[in-house]
């Protein structure tokens, strides 16, 4: 009798080794050291990624990365995933799995099925005799729900996607293959979400587009009114900050992504105008009830949103300190941090009274180096800072 244990792949070819890309690479090398891993990029960023120690080696074409592989990751733009598609189909081996790492699924699943096997087609065995199909291998669309504010492979981390939902949309849910990608995704720390295309289309247009939207809109009209009162710029903070905070993402990336997706970010639009003005009627018909409900009901709702999972863009965890109002407090508590080895991911002050108290937000990229840094502030700076709490 067969053992129905899964086997994981010997060899995983990545095409295009940016942050996704060469995150995959890192994390394969260090949770599952025995997979071969190839790159191919442009001879620049391979030689950056082997150094990185993301690829065991670079090929000098599209075909010799993939032609020998059992999972190909292709981890570049929705444009440029469309156009390789029917290449890779030719190159790569029957019993392969093709998956991509694109934002937007429905697209690309409709044009994978032009090239690859993406569901089982019935057919009778004397069909099968005089008109076999053709070997094709597998392909199934994926997102991970992560990312940096940064690109490229220095960029790249072997923890991205710890925690990290990572959606596989499979037309067969049950097949091998489906739960062969699915066990290799969570090897590296993710958590499978398997769900249709076009579900995962409409709910990244709400929870994940929407808002990068809504941030690219907050930001520019806060400065077209920055221009004739700078006191906009410089009050924005707080809140209004942790908002836009994703205005800054780079917009090659969301270009394909509002182009692909657009029928369903339109429609989810839409729905948030229809929002803002029921919202707007309340206010001046002065129904606070109606707005009481609806703060909390968004209290809830965001209450409920799991803590322990990442987003699109994984959270920050910030630490606040109280600090004596004393020249070098800051260089203090910086240096003390480099030399304990602590990256700070973004520093701010949020308030200080002269000759009193001055409170810093600093944050970090994971809560244990939170937690580290804290420790090292309080070994070094003895009680000399007092600590609120770290999220």
């Amino acid at each position: 009798m067969k053992s129905s244990r899964l086997h994981f792949p010997e060899r995983i070819a990545i095409i295009g080794l940016g942050v996704i890309g060469g995150s995959l690479g890192l994390a394969i090398k260090q949770y599952r050291p025995k997979i071969h891993v190839i790159g191919f990029d442009s001879p620049k960023v391979m030689d950056r990624a082997r150094k990185r120690g993301a690829v065991d080696v670079s090929a000098a074409t599209l075909k010799q990365a993939v032609e020998n592989a059992d999972v190909v990751f292709l981890c570049m733009p929705i444009s440029s995933i469309l156009s390789l598609l029917p290449r890779i189909a030719r190159f790569v081996p029957s019993h392969a799995i093709v998956t991509d790492v694109g934002s937007v699924k429905e697209v690309v699943q409709s044009q994978a099925e032009k090239f690859f096997k993406t569901k089982e087609i019935p057919r009778k065995p004397d069909q099968l005799r005089r008109s076999p199909l053709r070997p094709m291998a597998e392909f199934i669309g994926g997102h991970p729900m992560a990312g940096s504010e940064g690109s490229g492979i220095e960029y790249a981390d072997a923890l991205l996607f710890q925690n990290a939902v990572y959606v596989l949309c499979p037309l067969n849910k049950k097949n091998a293959a489906a739960k062969k990608l699915a066990s290799l995704v969570r090897s590296i720390g993710a958590r499978v979400l398997v769900m249709g295309a076009e579900e995962h289309d409409r709910v990244a247009a709400t929870i994940s587009h929407l808002p990068q939207l809504l941030a690219v809109a907050m930001m520019n009209l806060t400065g077209q009114k920055n221009k004739s009162n700078p006191a906009f710029l410089q009050l924005a903070a707080g809140g209004f900050r942790d908002m836009t905070r994703i205005a800054s993402s780079p917009f090659p990336m969301w270009n394909d992504i509002l182009r692909y997706n657009r029928s369903q970010i339109a429609f989810v639009l839409k729905e948030m105008a229809a929002q803002l003005r029921v919202m707007n009627s309340d206010l001046f018909q002065q129904k606070p009830v109606h707005m009481q409900q609806r703060f909390r009901s968004a209290k809830s709702l965001r209450d409920a949103i799991p803590k322990s999972t990442k987003g699109f863009l994984h959270p920050l965890h910030d630490m606040y300190v109280w600090v004596e109002d004393t020249p070098g407090a800051l260089s203090r508590i910086t240096t003390a941090l480099f030399r304990a080895g602590i990256n700070i991911h973004d520093i701010e002050l949020l308030k200080i009274r002269e000759g009193e108290v001055g409170t810093f937000r600093f944050s970090f990229d994971s809560a244990d180096d939170a937690r580290k840094a804290k420790r090292a502030l309080l070994k070094t700076l003895k009680l000399k800072v007092q600590w609120s709490h770290i999220t």
